[in-house]
């Protein structure tokens, strides 16, 4: 019986699987577009709710052609724009370091010119033998002065503009960076800064031999939500969501937005017993949140978290320790959702 029911589910995700890919290549045909595998993947995700992902397309309305999804997979599927903003920041910081480098040998330059001359003077002033000799190596040596005042002039104010198109290009470069790990929709840390804080995470609960908790948390019949109210509302819900989680979280705590609908807060020096009051303090803040529909005003209820809690286990890969919180959230749900349940 139990190979049977294993078959079935198979077979329910091997239908579902063809539905969305069908779905994936009649759009991109019916639209004109190039049957490339970015367009195939964007279409893909847009057709099998990626709630991020279908709010970006829907809002473009008959505005979608090759261009726009171009731009709607690197924001969403990759990170080559933060890549190229990256680089590009990057090959200006060493342009401007060269610059630099041109300026102090420059320096180099005049001064050891400076040098050579108030050496020549020095001796012409010695050998003069008339007053018209010392003017004039007092002259040359007054005019070679004032040049060098005027180039140290031209210097001082070359470097503080690239001291500051350096300050400027750091700060652009820290933006980058930061909008790389964003997510873009609720301002939480994405999928990517989820897995870089999870490895520090538990690299250094090891090298302390401390306590970390994970929880992942998934909104309650959003999918449902969202194709009865709209995207413009579901994306509501999620940044609602978000607040009540990033409020709900203190000092070295991170919340990130897993994927879709689901979220997941990583929990340095804490136990599972502890996460499970922390996912029932924020289950609790989200649940007294009611939706409204910012156009009409109406009221359209309130939305529930499942959550699933585990402790780190001593040398457990990080998608191990992923994958027991998950399990934990899914028991959530079959137990009849909006609680929480710990992995065993």
């Amino acid at each position: 019986m139990g190979h049977e029911l294993m078959k079935n589910s198979l077979d329910s995700i091997t239908s579902k699987s063809h539905d969305v890919a069908c779905k994936a290549l009649e759009r991109i045909e019916e639209l004109g577009l190039l049957p490339s595998p970015e367009n195939y993947e964007l279409w893909y995700k847009y057709y099998d709710g990626d709630a991020e992902l279908v709010g970006a397309i829907d809002k473009l309305g008959d505005n979608i052609n090759e261009a726009n999804c171009t731009k709607l997979y690197k924001r969403y599927l990759t990170s080559s724009s933060h890549e190229d903003a990256v680089r590009k920041i990057s090959d200006q910081i060493q342009q401007a370091i060269t610059e630099i480098g041109g300026l102090f040998k420059s320096v180099k330059s005049a001064t050891d010119e400076y040098g050579e001359t108030l050496d020549d003077t020095a001796d012409r002033i010695e050998q003069a033998d008339t007053i018209q000799d010392l003017e004039t190596a007092v002259t040359e040596m007054v005019q070679s002065t004032k040049k060098m005042v005027e180039h140290n002039r031209s210097l001082e104010s070359q470097l503080n503009n690239t001291s500051g198109q350096m300050a400027e290009l750091r700060q652009n470069l820290d933006t980058v960076r930061k909008e790389a790990m964003t997510d873009g929709l609720t301002g939480l840390s994405n999928r990517k800064a989820f897995d870089k804080y999870l490895e520090t995470a538990i690299k250094e609960c090891t090298e302390d031999e401390s306590t970390l908790t994970l929880l992942m948390m998934d909104i309650d019949h959003f999918k449902a939500f969202n194709d009865t109210y709209g995207h413009l509302i579901g994306d509501q819900v999620l940044r609602l969501v978000a607040r009540s989680l990033k409020d709900g979280i203190k000092g070295r705590d991170v919340a990130s937005r897993y994927g879709g609908e689901e979220f997941a807060i990583i929990l340095p020096e804490t136990t599972a017993e502890s996460g499970v009051v922390v996912g029932n303090l924020l289950r609790r803040a989200v649940e007294r949140k009611e939706v409204i529909n910012r156009t009409t005003g109406e009221t359209l209820g309130q939305i529930t978290l499942s959550v699933g809690v585990a402790e780190y286990r001593p040398g457990e890969k990080a998608d191990e320790f992923v994958t027991r919180a998950d399990q934990a959230l899914y028991a959530a749900k079959e137990a009849g959702r909006n609680q929480v349940m710990a992995a065993e």
